[in-house]
Formats: C-alpha cells, sequence, structure tokens
C-alpha cells in the first residue's frame, strides 16, 4: 500500500505549475483523492481558497453567503458548507449573528505558524535525504528549476503556485502522513499575506536559493543540509511575511482614519442642507 502510494507519487510528472489543475492546487495534496468525485462545497472551497490566496478577498472582509451563491450559481447551503471547510482549515472565521469572513493574521499566530513549518519541512527534508529516491530528486529538480523561471518572469502568481506546490510535494514525498496533514494546513493559512513580498524580486531568488539548497541536500544525502536549508527557508519568508503584515496593519489603520476624515467631512455639509 505504502509502496504503490510512493510509486504514483514518483511516477507522475509535470506536477509543478498552475496548469496543473490551478483551482484545487491550494486544496488537495498530490494524489490525494484522484478517482473520487468531490462534493459540491469542496469544489467551492477550492474556488474561494484560490481567491483568498489571490487577494480577491482581504483579511478580515465579510463572506456573505447569498452574495457568494449568486455568484457561483448555488443554493446558500452548499456555500454554508464550503465556508464551513476553511474555517477548519483556518482560513475563515464564523461567529454567531455576523457569518463568515477572511481570518487575519496576527502576530503571534504567524510566529507560531513559522515554528511548527520550519520543524515540520525540517523532518521531511532529512527524512527525504536518507532515502536517496532518484525519481523524488528528479521531481524537487522540476519543481526548483520551475521556481527560478517564474522568478525569473516575474510571473509571481505563477511563483505563489510552485512555492505551494514544492512545499507540498516535499511533505507529500517524505510519506509523514502527520507532518503532511499539518503542512498542508499551515501553508495555505499564510499564503494571502506571503503574496504581497512575492512581488520583490530579490526575496523570490533568496527563497529560490534556498529551495535550492534544500534539494541539494538531499540529493547529496545530508540529513544536516538538508534541515538547516529548510530551516533558513522559513526563516527567511518568515521575516519577510512578519514585515508585510506590519505593514498590512499600518496601510488598514490608514485607510481607517483617511474614512473616518471623509464622514466627518460629509457630516457638516449634511446637516447645512437640513438646516436651509
Amino acid at each position: 500500500m505504502e509502496h504503490d502510494k510512493t510509486e504514483r507519487l514518483e511516477t507522475e510528472s509535470e506536477r509543478f505549475g498552475s496548469r496543473t489543475d490551478l483551482a484545487g492546487a491550494f486544496f488537495n495534496s498530490f494524489g490525494a483523492r484522484t478517482s473520487a468525485i468531490k462534493t459540491l462545497p469542496e469544489q467551492l472551497a477550492e474556488k474561494l481558497v484560490e481567491q483568498i490566496i489571490r487577494g480577491v478577498y482581504a483579511p478580515g472582509q465579510r463572506l456573505h453567503e447569498m452574495k457568494l451563491a449568486e455568484l457561483f450559481g448555488v443554493s446558500r447551503g452548499p456555500v454554508r458548507e464550503a465556508l464551513r471547510l476553511l474555517e477548519r482549515e483556518g482560513l475563515v472565521v464564523m461567529l454567531s449573528h455576523r457569518g463568515a469572513s477572511v481570518a487575519k493574521l496576527t502576530e503571534k499566530h504567524l510566529r507560531d505558524i513559522f515554528s511548527v513549518r520550519s520543524a515540520l519541512m525540517a523532518i521531511c527534508a532529512e527524512e527525504l535525504a536518507e532515502r536517496g529516491s532518484i525519481k523524488i530528486q528528479a521531481n524537487l529538480d522540476e519543481g526548483t528549476a520551475k521556481l527560478f523561471k517564474a522568478s525569473a518572469s516575474g510571473d509571481v502568481g505563477e511563483y505563489i503556485v510552485v512555492v505551494y506546490q514544492l512545499s507540498m510535494y516535499l511533505a507529500e514525498a517524505s510519506g509523514n502522513d502527520i507532518a503532511r496533514t499539518i503542512l498542508f494546513s499551515l501553508g495555505r493559512q499564510t499564503l494571502s499575506l506571503t503574496r504581497r513580498v512575492f512581488e520583490n524580486r530579490a526575496h523570490r531568488d533568496t527563497w529560490s536559493n534556498n529551495w535550492r539548497n534544500i534539494v541539494e541536500g538531499i540529493r547529496a544525502g545530508s540529513v544536516k543540509q538538508a534541515r538547516q536549508a529548510a530551516h533558513d527557508l522559513l526563516s527567511d519568508i518568515k521575516a519577510a511575511a512578519m514585515s508585510a503584515l506590519i505593514e498590512l496593519e499600518r496601510e488598514e489603520q490608514q485607510a481607517a482614519v483617511t474614512e473616518a476624515a471623509k464622514v466627518s467631512v460629509r457630516k457638516p455639509a449634511v446637516e447645512r442642507r437640513t438646516l436651509k
């Protein structure tokens, strides 16, 4: 059973890039449920995940069931179930009498996520370095090459997809099911934020080189090199993500001040018209 699973992972090709089922790239694992028919709520959840990550829906933004139902041409029931799926993934918050909204990351939550991801990614890299699979190595080489290509072309959309797919493939290929499950969930929670820093070419090049170091450590069979490269990757992304979060909070505060100023200007004008 485990052998069949590994063989399926190792023999698939052209697994990296947006053309490999973009709608599901951020939601499912490689090779998971390949023969199963996805439920309507799962299909809707996939679409919402992609839109949240791409910034269509901003952190804290309300997700109205009725509007989403109209947008997707379905009833409210499947939309509600889709939102509950995303709530379990930490991407959506659902409150009584207030409905659903896109989850907002705090600095503490972000630090906690990256601490766990760093530890688990290092474990997965170590396990692959010990295994020394030629076919898995070829897949990692393919993904890294596409990462550098996307970075050089400035295709941020493609870059973010390949980064996520590489991370999830590393977890999947390691065969560590517990690490895979946790990494799949935590990886999605930060993508909407890290997408902001992917716009920076210097950041993209740094992370591409980090990935190359991980892959080279695995190729060399060096557990120490693979582990350290994984820690370096997550440390660099964490630093950039923290800066992006602080900048985002600053922008939100400024937007709130600007909106409050507009309201204070409009209010006297309305009062003057009322007096007349």
